[in-house]
């Protein structure tokens, strides 16, 4: 592999740095870093690529061509992902063509070890799925912004994700390159730019683009762009559930036929012993091996049972979003870290505080009436304003809960007004 330094580091790529240290340490040897040059075909059209590219520094755009020679971008990748996801679904070979749209670097794997490395690796195969959906949905996005939307606001989309995957304020690219992939005649191109040129939101001169101002062109874009880079940061952000691996896959209907096989492979038959006798004693050996393989089974299965409860804590607990659980008389019986900083109640002096103390007036009998309606198996939801304090003003949430199997406890999920006016303007 080539030699590391800060501009080319591996972990530059959201992939490769989202790896666990002991498999990032095992595929660092193999990662051999290659430039990529403007125009560079990485893969052509039905071909079976013979590496997976994971770009630091610039991007490589998959394109389709049609049989008149027009092109389209299909999606774009950058340090974000990589190239090669044929091989990861199976396919073998795509249909498009993945070719350098700006310069940069990338550091390669051959086919045949990335292969090996998912098999190895659940963090490896997690993420590059991760991200397989993640392309999906810019692809999904682009279908529709170049369906319904207008070529400034396309134009404006492609030059925030370009940016996105650059870094910096400036892209190096023609009005008949931008045209190419964005499918469009280089005439909308031309007066997408010049728009934005005189709003003072972009520079533009003989290839070169300056972004003067990236909120403006924010303010102008479609919710296309909101909608793939949320996608992402969430796909991103997920962490794989823990799994015991290795071990076969119980069966009770087998369980006679491999504890007579395990017997057979490990107890010498025994001599010179009566019939009755020699049964007697192979049942009470079979059944032993029974028992020991129930035994193994079940302590798989506490132990992933320990391992899933360990995950769903942390989970819990570090969730950015506050969940509580009352009983029917509105105490407070648990919450997680994001509760206990917005109610400004420290977990460890809890002790079955009552939720309604901590509410305005008028607040107090809606959440009441909530808590009825939720805990007799209602579909509930309510707004409420906690009191303001020296810690934080006023402030308005979304209380959405359901029972617990017996009906005595609720568990409620608490969004700001903040987070429903942001959901309900990605609706639109």
């Amino acid at each position: 592999m080539a030699n590391v330094n800060t501009m080319n580091d591996p972990k530059k790529n959201r992939i490769l740095a989202g790896l666990q240290d002991s498999d990032y340490q095992r595929i660092i040897g193999d990662l051999e870093w290659v430039p990529l040059s403007m125009d560079q075909v990485i893969c052509e059209p039905g071909e079976a690529p013979d590496y997976i590219y994971f770009p630091i520094t610039g991007i490589i755009s998959r394109v389709f061509t049609t049989q008149n020679g027009s092109s389209t971008e299909l999606a774009m990748t950058g340090n974000d992902g990589f190239i090669g996801i044929a091989l990861l679904l199976g396919g073998g070979q795509s249909p498009y063509k993945a070719v350098v749209q700006s310069k940069g670097g990338a550091y390669r794997l051959r086919a045949e070890t990335f292969m090996w490395e998912l098999e190895q690796s659940e963090s490896l195969l997690f993420l590059c799925m991760a991200y397989v959906q993640a392309l999906m949905t810019q692809i999904a996005q682009s279908v529709v912004c170049n369906r319904h939307h207008k070529a400034d606001q396309q134009i404006c989309r492609w030059l925030l994700l370009t940016l996105d995957l650059l870094g910096g304020d400036q892209i190096d690219m023609t009005q008949e390159q931008i045209a190419s992939m964005l499918g469009v005649r280089r005439e909308c191109v031309t007066g997408a730019a010049g728009k934005l040129q005189e709003a003072g939101l972009i520079q533009y001169s003989r290839g070169h683009i300056i972004v003067l101002d990236r909120p403006g062109i924010e303010k102008l874009v479609c919710e296309c762009y909101g909608i793939v880079k949320s996608e992402y940061n969430r796909l991103f952000s997920l962490t794989k559930t823990p799994r015991i691996k290795n071990h076969a896959r119980f069966n009770p209907d087998t369980l006679r036929t491999r504890a007579e096989q395990r017997l057979k492979d490990t107890q010498p038959a025994i001599p010179h012993a009566e019939w009755d006798n020699s049964r007697m004693i192979h049942e009470l050996q079979v059944h032993q091996i029974e028992l020991e393989m129930n035994n193994e089974e079940l302590k798989r299965a506490y132990d992933e049972t320990d391992a899933l409860r360990a995950h769903y804590l942390d989970v819990y607990d570090f969730a950015p979003i506050p969940y509580i659980t009352f009983d029917s008389l509105g105490s407070i019986l648990e919450m997680n870290l994001a509760a206990s900083i917005i109610l400004g109640v420290k977990r460890s002096h809890m002790d079955r505080k009552q939720f309604s103390t901590l509410l305005t007036d008028i607040s107090v009998p809606i959440f009441k009436l909530f808590l009825e309606e939720t805990l007799s198996g209602m579909m509930s939801n309510c707004e409420i304003s906690l009191k303001s304090t020296n810690l934080h003003p006023q402030t308005s949430f979304k209380l959405e809960g359901v029972p617990d199997e017996l009906g005595k406890e609720c568990r409620v999920i608490m969004l700001s007004s903040q987070i429903n006016a942001a959901k309900t303007s990605l609706m639109v």
